[in-house]
């Protein structure tokens, strides 16, 4: 009679994190992949919108404060995971679902803090109080307005391959215009900057370089320390650019 070796609790532990990466990297995306491939139009939109009705409870539920710490610590082990895992995905359709499921995440835990925020937080005992909340609040729909729109601005994010300008007569590429925006910065850190952005790999005839002060002078009143020293800068970077 035989018996097969033990396996140690390492071994276990690796396979059944395999199994969970194979899971989360392969099978998961290539389900949606195959499901949404014969859906029009008019069916993902829907789909869309079953998905929103599905994620109102997880806005609503009221939770205790010890289940809202695990779940804010499962938030982001998930979401860490899912980062990773990202990172490592060679096919840029499958990282595109990691990305979306990300989206949709990060926006279901936003407006479960706005559903809190709008129905037990706000205080209009007295002007005051009134006034002030309004002004918070209108800020923090601000920030949540930026936020969606940063969603929508990333929502495909473009891979583009470099172009190889061998391959273009030198008289079709474009010509470029490089900005170097200043302040009060060392007049020598400018000037190596200009150096720098002159030297770049590109015809010459086809770049230029512009130097922008916005270190005035005449701001300041005639007898003011700072208006000599914003013009004597003025002039030394005057004389770089010649």
């Amino acid at each position: 009679m035989t018996s097969s070796p033990p396996t140690s609790p390492r071994k276990s532990r690796d396979r059944q994190g395999l199994k969970l990466s194979n899971w989360l990297i392969d099978i998961t995306p290539r389900f949606f992949d195959r499901t949404l491939q014969g859906v029009g139009v008019k069916q993902f939109k829907w789909f869309i919108l079953l998905l929103l009705l599905l994620s109102v409870p997880l806005i609503v539920t009221p939770i205790e404060v010890w289940q809202q710490g695990l779940v804010a610590v499962f938030l982001i082990l998930l979401g860490q995971l899912l980062i990773h895992a990202e990172f490592q995905e060679s096919s840029s359709e499958i990282s595109h679902y990691y990305h979306l499921f990300m989206l949709w995440l990060s926006m279901v835990t936003t407006l479960r803090y706005l559903y809190y925020r709008t129905s037990y937080t706000l205080n209009f005992d007295g002007w005051l109080n009134s006034i002030a909340c309004v002004f918070l609040f209108a800020a923090e729909l601000y920030a949540i307005l930026t936020l969606v729109l940063a969603y929508f601005q990333t929502l495909k994010i473009q891979e583009r391959q470099p172009v190889n300008l061998t391959n273009i007569p030198v008289e079709e590429w474009f010509k470029v215009d490089i900005y170097i925006p200043t302040y009060n910065e060392d007049v020598e850190i400018v000037r190596k900057t200009a150096v720098a952005a002159l030297a770049c790999d590109y015809a010459p005839d086809k770049k230029k370089v512009y130097v922008l002060d916005d270190g005035r002078p005449e701001k300041y009143k005639e007898n003011e320390p700072r208006r000599e020293q914003f013009s004597k800068r003025r002039e030394q970077l005057r004389q770089m650019c010649q």
